[in-house]
């Protein structure tokens, strides 16, 4: 999904990326943004935690809990904002610093579900700069090979993004399921061994 979302936003080498959310596809797509030729990667979250690993594969840390998210990417990028911004998160408390944070000609990726409705300044935000909001929907079956490349090389390294393993057992299933249930509980993503 986060490689599907840079390819959506035409991440170009050079130009500027927020990843608004820290979790598994957060980490995720600042690896593979810099893997792409990102400049800078600004990886915006409420976690320290998470803000400190995604520091660790190369982000720079925006902590949301510190204050206005828009006006610290303008001042980290001297005012021009941000070329790709991602919001893995889908609430307008992330999604609307996203598409106020873009530059000129700026891309907002839609990823996050969200079901709660975004407000939007279509002239300031939109018009005035050209600037696109596109929505994601997962990936493409032909970005595996890709992926799978990428993971090869070392460019995308999924060890801080998997953060347990469990047997394909009914009881160890619904253990993790029932944690998930509470954001912040504790781990990025399970996977389940056959």
């Amino acid at each position: 999904t986060a490689f599907h979302a840079l390819r959506k936003g035409r991440l170009q080498a050079g130009e500027t990326v927020a990843v608004f959310g820290a979790g598994g596809l957060g980490m995720s797509a600042i690896q593979l943004a810099r893997a792409l030729g990102a400049l800078r990667v600004f990886a915006v979250d409420l976690d320290a935690g998470r803000l400190a690993m995604a520091e660790r594969l190369g982000g720079e840390p925006v902590n949301a809990a510190a204050g206005d998210v828009v006006a610290a990417i303008r001042q980290a990028t001297n005012g021009r904002g941000i070329d790709v911004a991602l919001d893995l998160v889908g609430i307008p408390t992330t999604l609307q610093p996203a598409i106020a944070s873009l530059a000129p000609f700026g891309r907002a990726v839609a990823v996050g579900l969200g079901d709660q409705p975004v407000p939007i300044y279509p002239y300031a935000e939109i018009i005035n700069r050209e600037a696109e909001i596109i929505g994601c929907s997962d990936h493409l079956a032909s970005e595996i090979p890709l992926l799978t490349e990428f993971v090869r090389s070392g460019a995308l390294d999924l060890r801080p993004v998997v953060t347990e393993t469990i047997p394909l057992d009914a009881a160890a299933v619904n253990k993790v399921m029932d944690r998930m249930s509470t954001y912040g509980a504790g781990g990025v993503r399970t996977v389940i061994l056959p």
